[in-house]
């Protein structure tokens, strides 16, 4: 496939514009890439996001809080459609009612910051064996692990 692409790309007929987009540049072949002008695009903060969505909410009318919006701004790691997604999917659970942190804790498989302050504290005690109820705890509460370190990745971030 890549060699057809090769072909187009360099002898492309003379009124057609490719825009050729992808989120794993790494799969393309260098001869293609070679062959490009390349944009690399930015993330965006997630204070940025959760003011758009906001925006978004505001516009269609949902109730939400603060919380749950910068959770799903962290959740989308810096994608506006991402982000959206993860809205859209919060709005449709939340019903007619509003879109709480909590709701969108238990969606998206998060811990709640006490939680994650818990076991950060007894790692930085040393306790091993409530650092254990502790992740115990929260696999029994339904927290995906990956979620359970991002977040105590987050608490210790600068």
């Amino acid at each position: 496939g890549f060699n057809a692409l090769l072909k187009i790309v360099e002898e492309p007929p003379p009124h057609v514009k490719f825009v050729f987009a992808t989120t794993e540049v790494q799969k393309i072949l260098p001869t293609i890439l070679s062959r490009c002008q390349r944009f690399d695009l930015k993330r965006i903060p997630a204070e940025m996001l959760a003011a758009h969505f906001r925006k978004v909410a505001d516009a269609e009318g949902v109730e939400t809080d603060a919380e749950a919006l910068a959770l799903i701004a962290r959740a989308a790691e810096g994608s506006v459609r991402d982000g959206l997604s993860i809205l859209d999917q919060a709005i449709a659970l939340a019903g007619v009612g509003a879109v709480t942190a909590d709701a969108v804790r238990d969606m998206l498989g998060l811990a709640d910051r006490g939680r994650t302050a818990a076991l950060l504290g007894a790692i930085l005690e040393a306790d091993a064996a409530a650092a254990m109820a502790e992740v115990d705890a929260a696999h029994a509460a339904g927290v995906a692990s990956l979620a359970l370190i991002g977040g105590l990745m987050d608490m210790v971030h600068c």
